[in-house]
């Protein structure tokens, strides 16, 4: 295996494998694609066609026969539990697309089930992999910007935006939930990643636009175990794509775009400071302008721009790496479970009107939720 690329095989054939994940395993000098699975074989052949591996529409059979030693999986949430154990128990490593899962209990038992067959399960939030965001936690883990006291984060994008293969997201038998699972779920991942774990949550789930009975405008308020607060919101109504995080410390702010830029999200990253230029790490040292020529930066706003890196790829990168080194991928299944807790305390919030404690019960329940 370490003289030779991964073989990969894809669980699923749906547009985020078509567009992301098939052409990054092409393109890839770690992994090559071996072998994708599809309940309906033409989506499977179709992906095969383009970027290599046989097709298959029995998932046993592709796990049993292709020589695998990994897979990505990315079909409708309720099929997650499923596919991943499946996986795991022919000793197969398993990135699997966000949400792991549809519901704690479900997460939980994926994560045994990994960690019993001895295999990597990483947790498929691209976004952790932008570059502002990875430059943006270098920043906080220096202490540049203080103790962080609050943080906001919105990710928008109407329901017809994402060339999706089927609807299955506004299904929530199939889904396990619409906005909160699809969208807000990213962000809840960079509050964690950026700002620490979630000790509390209130939510506001509504149904105000689609014809589909589903929450489509998602508000959350949160208080992290290290005290801050704060905000997390989604829509499936907006035409443009709502994009932007804040993170406000005593000592400066952070302001990232990762998935637009437009005129309220100009900059990939921005960071505002009062500390002078030798006081900077390096990235910010490289990136700040003083008013003038023959002065020093003495604060301010720094615009960074860095080169703008494919995230599938350096999550694939993370992948190959953990199995490679025999360790937990730095985007765990625990990463995953975290925030299928924070989607399910999202549900309970919703149900109950107040706020919802964290970590959730082993045997929190679960229901489908219902709108009007």
């Amino acid at each position: 295996m370490a003289d030779s690329k991964l073989r990969i095989g894809l669980v699923g054939a749906g547009t985020i494998m078509r567009v992301a994940h098939a052409p990054t395993l092409h393109a890839s000098v770690d992994a090559e694609l071996a072998a994708v699975f599809d309940v309906e074989l033409k989506r499977a052949n179709a992906i095969s066609k383009s970027f290599g591996g046989r097709a298959y529409d029995n998932l046993e059979q592709m796990l049993a026969a292709a020589d695998l030693d990994a897979v990505i999986v990315a079909t409708p949430n309720c099929f997650h539990e499923k596919n991943v154990i499946a996986a795991a128990e022919h000793g197969l490593h398993v990135l699997c697309e966000k949400p792991l899962a549809i519901d704690v209990a479900s997460a939980a038992r994926m994560i045994k089930t990994c960690d019993d067959s001895g295999v990597v399960l990483q947790t498929g939030f691209n976004q952790r992999f932008w570059t502002q965001n990875r430059i943006a936690r270098e920043i906080i883990d220096c202490g540049l910007i203080g103790e962080i006291h609050q943080m906001r984060s919105l990710y928008s994008e109407k329901s017809t935006a994402y060339p999706a293969t089927t609807a299955f997201r506004y299904d929530l038998v199939k889904s396990g939930g619409a906005t909160i699972i699809d969208l807000t779920v990213h962000r809840i991942d960079i509050a964690r990643y950026l700002v620490g774990d979630i000790a509390s949550v209130f939510a506001e789930l509504e149904h105000s636009f689609l014809p589909e009975k589903v929450d489509d405008n998602v508000w959350l308020l949160t208080k992290f175990v290290n005290g801050a607060r704060g905000c997390l919101t989604s829509n499936r109504i907006s035409p443009n794509i709502g994009d932007g995080t804040d993170i406000f410390g005593t000592e400066g702010t952070i302001h990232i775009a990762t998935e637009s830029i437009n005129p309220h999200n100009s900059a990939p990253l921005r960071v505002y400071t009062e500390k002078s230029k030798s006081q900077l790490p390096d990235i910010l040292q490289q990136a700040c302008y003083p008013d003038a020529w023959w002065k020093e930066f003495d604060g301010g706003w720094i615009t960074v721009k860095p080169p703008r890196s494919n995230p599938y790829r350096l999550q694939l990168e993370e992948f190959c790496a953990s199995i490679r080194e025999g360790r937990p991928s730095h985007v765990s299944g625990v990463d995953g479970l975290r925030a299928q807790e924070v989607v399910q305390a999202g549900y309970l919030s919703h149900e109950s009107g107040t706020w919802v404690d964290l970590p959730l019960p082993a045997n929190a329940p679960f229901n489908i939720p219902t709108y009007s």
